[in-house]
C-alpha cells in the first residue's frame, strides 16, 4: 500500500510538472520549427548571400587627403611605440584614417580632412557606412546594440544594428569604433535570430547570468518531469497482475483513449527529449556564458608581436598610388582604401580597389604586388598574436569565410600548442587571422547534430525525422491536457470506485472476454513504449558518442606534415 501511495504521489508530481512546463516546451518546439523553416534551403547558412557595393558611391581620390599618414600617427598614438596598421578609406562623402594599436584592439578613427577624432562614430557616420554597404539598399533605422565579437579582445563592443531596405533587405551590425561590419542578417537570419533569442534561449536583455539561470532551471525541471514520466511508464509492468474482469473502460487500452496514446508517445520521445535537452544546455554554455573561450578569444595575446613604429616614415597616399600605377590595371576607379602594415619583416601597402574582393598587397620598397604568403611566414605572423607565442605546425589549407567580404578566401590552418590547442586560420594573401577555433569548438558539430536530430547528413531525411519528432511531442502535450481535463471533470463527481469483497469493480465491467482483449492491447502498447523508451535514446547516445570519439581521434591524429583540408564552417 505504501508503494502504491508513493507511486500515486509521483504520478501527481508528473502531472503538475507537465502542466507547468507546457509553455517552455511549446516555446522550444515552436521556435525550433520556425528556425528550421527559416534556414531550410539557405545556400550560405546564416551568413546569407549579399551583393556588396564594390565602390564608393561618391568617387573620392584618396591622394587628396589633406592629412598625411605620419601626421595622423603622431596625433593618434603619441604614447604608443608601435601600431598594428593604419588605413585610409572613403565612406560616402567622408574620408577617414583608422588606426589599430593592436590586431584585436578597438580602432581609433580620425577625419582625413580635419584630423578630428571621430570614434565612437555617431549615427550620421554609421548611416553613411551602412548606405555604402550593399547594392541598392538604404538605411531606414539604427539601433544601439552591444556586440560580443571574436575580432576584439575583451567584452562586448559598442555597436549598432542598421536595418536596410531596398533591393537587399538586411540588418548590419556595425562597430562604433570604425564602422566595421561584424555581422549581416538577411530576412532568414533575422527570423532565426528573433525566434532563437526570445523563445529558444530566452535571452531578453544583456543580463546573461539571470536569463541563463532561468533557462537552465526550466530545462532541468523538464528533464526531471520527463524522467519521472518514463519511470511511471516502466512501473506499469506490475499492474498487469490485475484481474482481467476488473479492467474498466478508462483502463481498457482503447484506440481512442488519450492515456493510451500519451504513454505510447511519451515512451517514444521521452528519452530522446532528455538527451536533446542535456545537449542543448551544453551548447548554450558554449554560445552563452563561455562564448569568448568558445570563439577562441582566450588565445588572443594582449602583448602581441609585430607592427611598425609610430615614427616610421610612411609614404603619403599620392606617392603610394603613383608608384603602383604601372602595376595595377584599375581603370578609372579610384582606390577604396590604402592600408599601411608590416608583414613579418616587410613593410607593405594593402590597396583595396573593390570592397567585395581582398586587397592587393604591394611591397612598400619595390611597389610590386607580392605573392601569397608562405606557410612559415603566415604562421609566424599568427604566432605573434597568440598568448605565450607557442609553437605551431601547418595542418592544411583551403577556403575560409571572411565576414568583411562575405566570401571565402584561401587560408592556412595552423595548430598551436597553447592551453586550448587552438586552430588558427590565416589569410594567405594578407596575413589576417580570420578564425580561432579552440579544441572544444571542434566538437560542436556532432553535438549540434544530436540536438537537432540531423543525424544522416541528408537534408530531406533529417527534416522528416524532425517533423516526426515534433508530431510525437505535440501528441504528448495534447493527450496530457486531454487527460487532465477529464480529471477536472471527474473531480466534481461523487462516485468513487470501491472494491467488493469478491474483487469485482462497482463500475460496469467489460466482460471477461472484452477485458482480456483490452488488457492485451494495453499490454502491447505499453511494452512497445517501454522498449522505445530504451532503444531510441540508446541509439541516439551511441551515435553521439561514436561521432565524438571519431572527432577526438581525427583531432588527435593531426600531426606536423599531415596536411588536412580547412573546413569552411561558419558557426
Amino acid at each position: 500500500m505504501g508503494r502504491a501511495l508513493r507511486t500515486s504521489h509521483l504520478a501527481r508530481w508528473h502531472r503538475w510538472g507537465g502542466m507547468l512546463f507546457t509553455i517552455p516546451l511549446l516555446a522550444w518546439m515552436v521556435s525550433a520549427t520556425a528556425m528550421t523553416l527559416a534556414t531550410a534551403g539557405a545556400s550560405n547558412g546564416l551568413a546569407g548571400v549579399f551583393t556588396l557595393r564594390p565602390t564608393n558611391s561618391i568617387p573620392l581620390p584618396l591622394e587628396r587627403a589633406p592629412w598625411t599618414p605620419a601626421a595622423i600617427l603622431k596625433l593618434a598614438a603619441p604614447d604608443e611605440a608601435k601600431v598594428f596598421s593604419l588605413r585610409l578609406e572613403s565612406r560616402g562623402p567622408y574620408m577617414w584614417y583608422v588606426v589599430k594599436t593592436g590586431p584585436n584592439a578597438l580602432a581609433r578613427t580620425f577625419d582625413a580632412r580635419t584630423g578630428k577624432r571621430l570614434d565612437p562614430l555617431p549615427d550620421s557616420l554609421l548611416t553613411a557606412v551602412a548606405n555604402e554597404a550593399l547594392v541598392g539598399s538604404r538605411v531606414v533605422e539604427l539601433t544601439s546594440a552591444p556586440e560580443a565579437n571574436r575580432f576584439y579582445l575583451g567584452g562586448p563592443v559598442s555597436a549598432v544594428r542598421a536595418r536596410l531596405e531596398g533591393q537587399q533587405r538586411a540588418t548590419l551590425v556595425l562597430s562604433r569604433d570604425e564602422g566595421r561590419t561584424l555581422r549581416r542578417f538577411d530576412e532568414r537570419a533575422a527570423t532565426f535570430e528573433w525566434w532563437y533569442r526570445r523563445f529558444h534561449v530566452v535571452q531578453y536583455t544583456e543580463r546573461l547570468a539571470l536569463w541563463t539561470s532561468l533557462l537552465y532551471g526550466l530545462g532541468m525541471a523538464l528533464v526531471g518531469t520527463t524522467v519521472l514520466g518514463l519511470w511511471l511508464l516502466w512501473r506499469r509492468r506490475s499492474r498487469y497482475a490485475l484481474r482481467a474482469t476488473s479492467v474498466t473502460p478508462v483502463e481498457a487500452g482503447s484506440w481512442t483513449d488519450a492515456r493510451w496514446w500519451h504513454r505510447l508517445a511519451g515512451g517514444t520521445i521521452g528519452g530522446v527529449l532528455v538527451i536533446q535537452l542535456a545537449v542543448g544546455m551544453y551548447l548554450w554554455l558554449c554560445l552563452g556564458p563561455l562564448e569568448h573561450a568558445f570563439r577562441g578569444t582566450a588565445s588572443i595575446a594582449a602583448d602581441w608581436h609585430g607592427g611598425f613604429p609610430t615614427d616610421a616614415p610612411l609614404a603619403d597616399p599620392a606617392t603610394v598610388l603613383t608608384r603602383i600605377a604601372n602595376t595595377s590595371a584599375t581603370g578609372d576607379v579610384p582606390a577604396q582604401a590604402i592600408e599601411w602594415r608590416r608583414l613579418g619583416d616587410r613593410d607593405v601597402w594593402m590597396v583595396t580597389w573593390r570592397r567585395d574582393r581582398p586587397p592587393i598587397v604591394y611591397d612598400a620598397c619595390t611597389a610590386t604586388p607580392l605573392p601569397t604568403l608562405r606557410p612559415d611566414q603566415a604562421g609566424a605572423i599568427a604566432q605573434g598574436q597568440v598568448v605565450g607565442r607557442p609553437s605551431f605546425f601547418l595542418v592544411g589549407s583551403g577556403p575560409q569565410l571572411v565576414t568583411d567580404l562575405n566570401r571565402p578566401v584561401e587560408a592556412y590552418r595552423f595548430r598551436f600548442a597553447d592551453p586550448w590547442t587552438s586552430d588558427i586560420y590565416v589569410s594567405q594573401a594578407t596575413g589576417d587571422v580570420v578564425q580561432r577555433r579552440p579544441r572544444f569548438w571542434r566538437f560542436f558539430d556532432p553535438l549540434l547534430a544530436a540536438h537537432t536530430l540531423a543525424l544522416s547528413g541528408n537534408s530531406l531525411v533529417d527534416h522528416l525525422v524532425f517533423a516526426v519528432t515534433q508530431g510525437v511531442l505535440w501528441a504528448v502535450l495534447v493527450t496530457g491536457w486531454v487527460m487532465q481535463r477529464r480529471r477536472w471533470q471527474r473531480a466534481g463527481e461523487t462516485a468513487v470506485r470501491e472494491s467488493r469483497e469478491d474483487g469485482s469493480s462497482t463500475r460496469p465491467s467489460l466482460g471477461e472476454a472484452g477485458a482480456v482483449r483490452a488488457l492485451a492491447r494495453q499490454r502491447i502498447a505499453d511494452r512497445v513504449a517501454q522498449r522505445l523508451a530504451i532503444v531510441l535514446p540508446v541509439l541516439l547516445a551511441s551515435w553521439l558518442l561514436w561521432k565524438l570519439a571519431a572527432t577526438a581521434v581525427r583531432d588527435a591524429a593531426v600531426r606536423p606534415g599531415a596536411a588536412a583540408p580547412v573546413e569552411a564552417g561558419h558557426h
